[in-house]
Order: C-alpha cells, then sequence, then structure tokens
C-alpha cells in the first residue's frame, strides 16, 4: 500500500442495484450519505452525520440527475361477468385438463422469465459498477455553490459550508473524509489524499483485475442458460473502463464538496509484486482534471472515458488492448520543489568530493525533509553523513 500524503481513507465494499419491471434503480452509499437512482432520476440524500452537523437535525435530499429506466407498459383490465354458466361433467374434464396445460405452460414461462432475469441483472450491475461516473452529480460551478450555501437553513450548515468556501484545509478534508466515510462500493479501495492550496491531490488505490467476475451468462444455441469463460480481452476492457469510471466519478463529488478546488490530480494505483516477489505500487493513470471543465461536463452522457480523460494534463499510456503501461504520477507542487532543492545540495556535497555511492542513502533521508532553501538541505546532508561515519 503506497502512502504519498499523510489523510488516507478506506472506501467500503457495497453497491447496491435494485431491479423491477419499470427499469433499473441504483443506491449508491448507506446511511446517512447515498445517492439513489431510479425511473423518476437520481437523488442525493445527506443526513446531518454526514456532512458533520450531528444535532441540528438537518437532512438533505436533491435531485441531481434526469430519470432512466424502461417505460410502464399500458394494461387495460376487464371486469368479470357475474352471469353463470352450466356445464357438462366430460366439459368439466377436459376443461380441467386445459387447465393443466396452462398451468405447465405458466410455469415454464416463469422459469425463462426468471433465466431472462439473470441476464439482464448481470449486465445491469456491470453496466453500473463499469459506468459510476454515470450517476455523479453535476458538479456546481462557483457562482451555483454560492447561491446553495446562501439558501441553507441551518447556521451549522451554512458555517461549515462557508469555513469551506473560504478554503479552510481542515474543514474540507473533513468533508472530504466524510464523504468517503458514507460511500461504500462493490469492491474494496483505499484513497490518500492531501489539499495543497486550490488543489486536492489524491492517490486511489485501485481494485484488481481479479476482483470482476470471470464468467458471464448467456443462451445457448439450445435456449438454455448457461455460464461461460470471459475472454482475458473482454477482462481487460471492463478493468480499464472501471478504474477509469471510478476515478472521474470520485474527482466529481470531491469538486462538489468546496468550490474552493479548482483542480484535483486524481492518480490510480494498484499493487504488484515485482520480479524479487517483493509488493510495489503501479500507477496506471495520473490525471489533471480542471474544475471549469466538470462544471460544463453532462457525465451521463461520457461514453468514452479515455477520450475524455486526455483532454487533460494526463500521464496515461494505454494501449488500444486496454492495457496499461506504468507510469510515474504527478507529485505536489511542495515536492517538486523540495526534489529541486534536495538534488541542488546532493550536485553541492558531489562538489565537496562525496561519491554518488555514499550519497544515494543521504537523497533519501533528505526527501523526508521540507525545508525553504538548498543550503538547509545541505546543512542537513552533512550533518546525517557526519552521523554514519561517526
Amino acid at each position: 500500500m503506497g502512502i504519498r500524503f499523510s489523510k488516507s481513507i478506506k472506501i467500503g465494499n457495497y453497491l447496491r442495484i435494485n431491479f423491477n419491471k419499470n427499469g433499473i434503480s441504483a443506491t449508491v452509499g448507506k446511511k446517512g450519505a447515498s445517492v439513489n437512482i431510479g425511473s423518476k432520476g437520481a437523488y442525493l440524500n445527506l443526513s446531518p452525520a454526514a456532512v458533520g452537523v450531528n444535532g441540528t437535525g438537518l437532512s438533505y435530499r436533491q435531485k441531481i440527475v434526469g430519470g432512466f429506466g424502461s417505460k410502464k407498459k399500458k394494461t387495460t383490465s376487464k371486469k368479470s361477468s357475474k352471469k353463470k354458466t352450466y356445464v357438462s361433467a366430460s366439459e368439466t374434464k377436459a376443461s380441467s385438463l386445459k387447465k393443466n396445460e396452462v398451468v405447465e405452460e405458466v410455469k415454464e414461462n416463469e422459469a425463462l422469465e426468471q433465466q431472462a432475469d439473470v441476464v439482464e441483472e448481470y449486465n445491469n450491475n456491470l453496466e453500473a459498477i463499469t459506468n459510476i461516473h454515470k450517476y455523479t452529480a453535476p458538479v456546481m460551478s462557483k457562482k451555483q455553490y454560492r447561491e446553495y450555501v446562501d439558501g441553507l437553513e441551518s447556521a451549522a450548515m451554512k458555517e461549515l459550508c462557508e469555513f469551506a468556501i473560504q478554503g479552510d484545509e481542515d474543514t474540507i478534508e473533513n468533508m472530504v473524509s466524510s464523504f468517503m466515510n458514507n460511500l461504500e462500493l462493490a469492491y474494496d479501495v483505499r484513497v490518500n489524499y492531501e489539499l495543497e492550496d486550490n488543489v486536492l491531490y489524491a492517490d486511489l488505490d485501485l481494485p484488481e483485475i481479479e476482483d470482476l467476475e470471470r464468467e458471464y451468462p448467456v443462451y445457448n444455441g439450445a435456449g438454455i442458460l448457461v455460464y461461460r469463460r470471459k475472454t482475458t480481452a473482454a477482462l481487460k476492457e471492463e478493468y480499464a473502463r472501471l478504474v477509469m469510471s471510478l476515478g472521474v466519478f470520485l474527482t466529481a463529488n470531491f469538486f462538489n464538496v468546496s468550490s474552493y478546488i479548482d483542480e484535483v490530480v486524481m492518480s490510480g494505483f494498484t499493487t504488484i509484486r515485482n520480479k524479487s516477489g517483493d509488493l510495489v505500487d503501479q500507477y496506471l493513470y495520473s490525471v489533471k482534471y480542471l474544475r471549469e471543465v466538470f462544471e460544463k461536463t453532462d457525465f451521463s452522457e461520457v461514453d468514452d472515458l479515455y477520450e475524455f480523460i486526455l483532454q487533460f494534463e494526463n500521464r496515461i499510456n494505454m494501449s488500444s488492448a486496454y492495457a496499461f503501461k506504468a507510469i510515474k504520477p504527478y507529485d505536489m507542487e511542495s515536492v517538486v520543489k523540495a526534489n529541486e532543492l534536495v538534488d541542488d545540495a546532493i550536485e553541492a556535497l558531489k562538489q565537496l568530493g562525496y561519491k554518488s555511492s555514499q550519497l544515494t542513502g543521504i537523497r533519501e533521508r533528505l526527501c523526508e525533509y521540507r525545508y525553504e532553501t538548498s543550503g538547509e538541505y545541505l546543512k542537513e546532508g552533512l550533518r546525517l553523513l557526519k552521523e554514519e561515519n561517526s
């Protein structure tokens, strides 16, 4: 597990999908904070605990996207006739046999419907999991966020959001934590994050490809429901869609935490074993998402996520076969600056006669500090060298 930032939180494992004759509905989340999607639209539900204002009695529900799902079929019913009819014994027997045939036919039809439901449920679940970005609320502009805060009736909630607008680091990070604590997905992930100025840096520990279903239901040539093994290509495509969609979904929600956040640097990584058998982090993508673009995007209409990502400054290398190549993620600006100062200090140590072999471990230790000048790093480096030689 790689942790580049000080704040880290795990997201649980639950995405509840509900199916009925009127279409699909989904609830992302649990008690306290959830998003419900159904034929009447998508709604964001927040309790006082979800936003850190317990005791206010305030709860929040807002429609965030339009409805979807299959349309109801119109049905007509006929009133039964009260007129009595009389039939003979032979006619009754024939009617009984016909009724049995009808019952068997109904049972067969019900079995076929159940099989059809299995396929439909699988397809709907797969669609929801690999396209979770389509369930996110529209990203509010700074003006919309201001109007939302001004319209709040709860003084406690309004004060909390005012702190978020002003960029209070503790408030924003607590709101991010609250959102993630109340979000449950169909797989375990962890997010490490840090706020620096108007930029939220987030490292997303992605689910593994092994977490995906290896088989899918389908009808064979005889019309019988069977389960077939997915091809490697199909699994790679599903996994690529999942990890990119999850990153976009979280980014959009982070923007809605506070209008102070102008940029989210989202970096997704997975843990693998290297040739030596050690667990190491392998980053699949790192993207600098801009709020102004997210504000103008209707995510329910975004189908090609890779194309969407490419419009931002990014480090992602995915082949046409949906295979990712490892990349180096973006660092926080303070880290970039510190690394430059460390490099200057190391170069100065070399000029003083120290060999590169002596300075390898020193550089790593210097990177743990946050000094303002290369001279301070140089002084610390000399102290560390003296400590090692004593």
